[in-house]
């Protein structure tokens, strides 16, 4: 009898546990975007008010940022110094290639971290703050998009895995 008991408490263990997983996935999903809102702001600022090489802030991003942002924006400013005849554009995107082998963004980061570089193309200060205002504006969106698509689906995954837990407790008894 017990053993009937250890394994509903493994099984229902399993079922919350797949929940709380899919929804801590939407979580990352917001996190990540936020933290390039951030490094977007301070970029802009850079830019626009202190007129600082991309590289030097690129460096004062690494030490200031969260993992895995900091080694990312560390290693596009070591290729920077190193430049070997390489534009900006190109070895952010070498970058955001890595990146994507690792496992430490979510897609939907390496998707708009891949986006964000394609701001740099503009000649001149004031395009490319124009340009990473308008990529602000789509980052802010897709949060609130992802934000009310989390509210929305949270407690019907939770409630979701928990009644499935219970269904293949009561069908294997």
């Amino acid at each position: 009898m017990w053993q009937k008991f250890v394994a509903g408490a493994c099984v229902m263990t399993g079922a919350l546990g797949f929940g709380w997983s899919l929804c801590g996935e939407m979580d990352s999903e917001i996190w990540h975007l936020k933290q390039q809102k951030q490094i977007l702001l301070y970029i802009s600022g850079e830019i626009a008010y202190l007129h600082r090489p991309m590289e030097e802030i690129f460096d004062l991003i690494a030490g200031k940022a969260e993992p895995p942002y900091d080694l990312f924006f560390s290693s596009v400013s070591q290729k920077m110094k190193e430049r070997n005849g390489n534009s900006l554009v190109s070895i952010w995107n070498e970058a955001v290639c890595a990146g994507k082998n690792g496992t430490d963004f979510s897609q939907i980061g390496i998707e708009y971290l891949a986006k964000m570089g394609n701001c740099f193309e503009y000649e001149g200060e004031q395009l490319q703050v124009e340009a990473l205002g308008l990529f602000e504006s789509e980052l802010d969106s897709e949060i609130d998009r992802l934000t009310a698509k989390k509210n929305e689906n949270s407690r019907l995954i939770r409630a979701l895995s928990t009644l499935t837990g219970i269904l293949c407790i009561i069908l294997f008894l």
